[in-house]
């Protein structure tokens, strides 16, 4: 009838922390960096993460980024103007803007998404060579 409440164990990693930039920020200038991303503001410059990484850039409803962006993990929701590199996996949601081409390994594409530009896909490239 009566049972002792078990405690659960504490996660043996911490929960990823993502570094943001907000809507009220606007950056000017080239951005690095590693782990998650969050964009809510506009970035005029590249956006750069180590492509031989897990670092993930979410591209939020109303940000901006002009210029060129790269990444293993790229998530756009909001409005890139520029050619973006997405060595492992990319997703524009509907609503999202992308005047520039897409270098992708694997893309999903929402119906409802605006690209202008080129899709290339880089497996195609390691298939040739």
């Amino acid at each position: 009838m009566f049972r002792k409440k078990t405690k659960l164990a504490e996660p043996t990693q911490p929960r990823r922390i993502a570094s943001q930039l907000e809507p009220d920020v606007e950056l000017v200038g080239d951005l690095s960096f590693s782990g998650l991303l969050q964009v809510k503001g506009n970035i005029y410059g590249n956006v750069i993460a180590p492509m031989d990484s897990d670092a993930t850039l979410l591209i939020e409803p109303g940000a901006t980024i002009t210029g060129e962006v790269r990444a293993p993990y790229i998530q756009i929701k909001g409005k890139v103007t520029g050619d973006v590199f997405a060595t492992k996996r990319i997703r524009i949601n509907v609503g999202a803007i992308v005047i520039g081409n897409i270098h992708y390994e694997e893309i999903e594409l929402d119906q409802g998404a605006h690209l202008a530009g080129r899709l290339i896909s880089t497996k195609e490239e390691r298939i040739t060579d």
